[in-house]
């Protein structure tokens, strides 16, 4: 595939992706506009730790953010995450590392003024992207940091150039962190400690208020560009205990509670007005290694800790067989960047104690440091692991942390768990925004680097053709997967909710959730 190939196939694509929105979602949500609306009461786990988009990507925070703020392309999630017009109304290939992108016209903020380039650009530039010092910590720089500048060629048009040839430019700006804000609000806040307290999108709704640990309170956008909101408001109410949670919502105290383990379907599902949807995320569970500690720098220690775990036998007890165990970091959504060929996880208990010898490893300590379910199924999960982890001969103890300040506070020098998602459908979409120089792990953290892997990477973000890249991805995923294995990979993660049937709402693909007009549960197709 040349580039002008690369340029031709992505242009179509907006086109059709266009086409397809104006004959589905704009009507759909139009015929919302007769029903009576509810205000929706939601149990969450966690209260999040920012209200802009580009500082971090928590689960609590995701959670809120598609509420807010909409992004220029959308990854729909009913349609097998294909790229749909959100804020641009479409798009077209200039070259291999520009996009032009024309702007929907009529999209008001919510304080009610109209969103033009000038916000595209400031909302794609340094003085957000960098967040607060202009420091260069925000996590949207993952996903953006390919970005060089925004072009404006009129209010309604832009021309987003890559430092490079870029095969996902458009795939970055339909990712986490590239939410449109509004220039004018946030200039006129003055400081980012006042603007996340109140920050202004153009989502389906706005936010009202919140109480640090106890609620966050939004309410409809009527003016949204998508058509009526199907909810008058929506109140998160924060309730970290999974029992409170479920009997919230037995006594119709809540609308939908998160993060519901399998061990709970059943007192759910046996109520006639509940139900409990969701199942697998664009999201792999995994255990991470301190590199740096005189244990754990050995590789054939990390090696036998992941040989050592019957993933099957832990999605079979744990979740009900509803989790897929994945052939290396990688999911099948990456589409051709997916190497369906690689090795699946191996369980071999014989092997792993082979390389325990070969390390000369001789039963010393290795610290787990643990948070109480913050992660369904945590506890449960990390016992069952000491025990596989005991049968080999490894010796890992548990350690209560209270948050994740603590889990990651300096040295380290242990094993933690963590999940990723996938910002876009691709090896620099997931893995490599965890385990890049710019990752959580190697910047962040600093418990990890591989100068391979890095250089892999380097060259994977200015490859564009897909026979040109497949091969760096396998060598990619070789190193993180065996020769020098930053985490032991777990299962793809599933996000469960209980929820009043009556609730006309469905859960999405990732950890976002979604209740403007545009929701799977509401769109006609």
């Amino acid at each position: 595939m040349t580039r002008i190939d690369l340029t031709r196939r992505q242009a179509i694509a907006g086109a059709v992706a266009a086409s397809v929105f104006a004959s589905t979602g704009a009507g759909a949500a139009e015929g919302e506009k007769t029903l009576t609306r509810r205000r929706l009461r939601v149990g969450m786990s966690g209260f999040p730790r920012s209200f802009d988009p580009v500082i971090a990507t928590d689960t609590a925070i995701r959670r809120i953010m598609p509420q807010l703020f909409d992004t220029l392309i959308t990854f729909d999630h009913a349609h097998d995450m294909a790229l749909r017009p959100s804020l641009a109304e479409r798009w077209e290939r200039i070259n291999a590392q520009s996009l032009r992108l024309f702007l929907r016209k009529g999209v008001t903020f919510h304080d009610g003024t109209p969103l033009t380039a000038e916000d595209v650009a400031f909302s794609l530039g340094p003085d957000h992207l960098l967040g607060p010092g202009r420091s260069g910590m925000s996590e949207a720089l993952q996903s953006l940091d390919r970005l060089e500048k925004v072009e404006i060629v009129d209010p309604y048009t832009v021309i987003v150039h890559a430092k490079g040839a870029d095969a996902l430019l458009e795939q970055r700006l339909a990712a986490w962190g590239s939410e449109i804000v509004s220039q004018r609000a946030f200039v006129a806040a003055g400081s980012w400690e006042r603007w996340t307290t109140a920050p202004v999108g153009s989502g389906p709704y706005k936010l009202v208020d919140h109480k640090l640990d106890i609620r966050v309170s939004l309410t409809a956008h009527d003016a949204y560009w998508g058509g009526r909101p199907p909810f008058d408001g929506i109140e998160y109410r924060i309730i970290p205990e999974l029992s409170a949670r479920v009997n919230g919502l037995l006594a119709s105290e809540l609308d939908i509670a998160t993060d519901i383990p399998p061990d709970q379907f059943a007192g759910i599902q046996k109520r006639a007005d509940l139900e409990v949807v969701g199942g697998a995320v664009q999201n792999i569970r995994s255990l991470v290694f301190d590199q740096t500690d005189p244990l754990l720098k050995d590789a054939r220690v990390r090696r036998a800790m992941s040989l050592a775990l019957d993933r099957k036998l832990i999605v079979r007890t744990l979740w009900e067989d509803r989790l897929p165990i994945p052939n290396g970091y990688q999911l099948p959504s990456y589409g051709e960047g997916y190497i369906d060929e690689f090795p699946s996880l191996a369980y071999d208990s014989d092997k792993a104690k082979e390389l325990l010898a070969e390390a000369g490893y001789k039963g010393e300590q290795i610290t787990y440091r643990l948070l109480n379910n913050y992660y369904p199924n945590q506890v449960s999960g990390a016992q069952t692991m000491i025990e596989m982890w005991r049968a080999v001969g490894l010796n890992v103890k548990l350690q209560m942390m209270e948050n994740f300040a603590q889990v990651h506070r300096q040295p380290v020098r242990a094993i933690f768990d963590t999940s990723n998602t996938a910002l876009f459908l691709d090896h620099l979409g997931h893995p490599w925004r965890e385990y890049g120089p710019s990752g959580a792990l190697p910047k962040s953290i600093g418990i990890w680097r591989n100068e391979e892997y890095f250089a892999l990477g380097a060259k994977l973000q200015d490859t564009v053709q897909g026979e040109q890249r497949r091969p760096i991805i396998r060598r990619m995923l070789e190193i993180i997967n065996e020769i020098d294995p930053p985490c032991v990979i777990l299962h793809v993660s599933g996000q469960f909710y209980g929820k009043r049937r009556d609730v006309p709402w469905l859960p999405g693909v990732t950890l976002d959730l979604n209740f403007g007009p545009f929701n799977r549960a509401l769109i006609r197709t």
